[in-house]
């Protein structure tokens, strides 16, 4: 006979994979500020891992999108693809840390960027730097449309 305890270990351990790592069917594709102009993007994959445009031609990185106990879309940094940035110390940058949180609304994706959590000065920099918040004119709304390429 499975104990009580033993029914929650198995819950947990089946059920945490489904709560932790988010359904974003509708956000999978590439997004961006202006599609095929300036303003970096995001691409999301159906497995929740992210690449983003943070400054063309300057700054690319690899990222995930997981959902927190209340439902909320975070995005995270997870590595560097490609940089010609130096100001970044990319060794003290968390992984554990939200970049940014999203929503999906009406085909839009809304994107509340908060910049790199720098864990040697414990705080958040390079938030208004990035250029789909230089092309929105504002980090705590970034909009950006699903890109069609054909």
């Amino acid at each position: 006979m499975i104990s009580k305890m033993q029914k929650l270990i198995i819950s947990l351990v089946c059920l945490f994979p489904v709560l932790v790592f988010a359904n974003i069917g509708e956000g999978v594709g590439y997004w961006a500020v202006k599609c095929g102009g300036f303003g970096g993007s995001v691409e999301i994959e159906s497995s929740n891992e992210v690449k983003i445009n943070i400054n063309d031609n300057n700054l690319y990185v690899s990222g995930f999108i997981q959902k927190d106990y209340n439902g909320q879309l975070n995005l995270f940094y997870k590595d560097v693809i490609e940089t010609m940035n130096e100001t970044i110390d990319w060794t003290v940058i968390s992984q554990s840390k939200p970049i940014a949180d999203v929503t999906f609304k009406n085909g839009t994706m809304h994107m509340k960027w908060k910049g790199f959590f720098d864990t040697k000065h414990n705080n958040y920099i390079w938030k208004s730097e990035p250029d789909f918040v230089v092309a929105s004119g504002d980090r705590l709304n970034v909009e950006m449309n699903k890109c069609e390429f054909k």
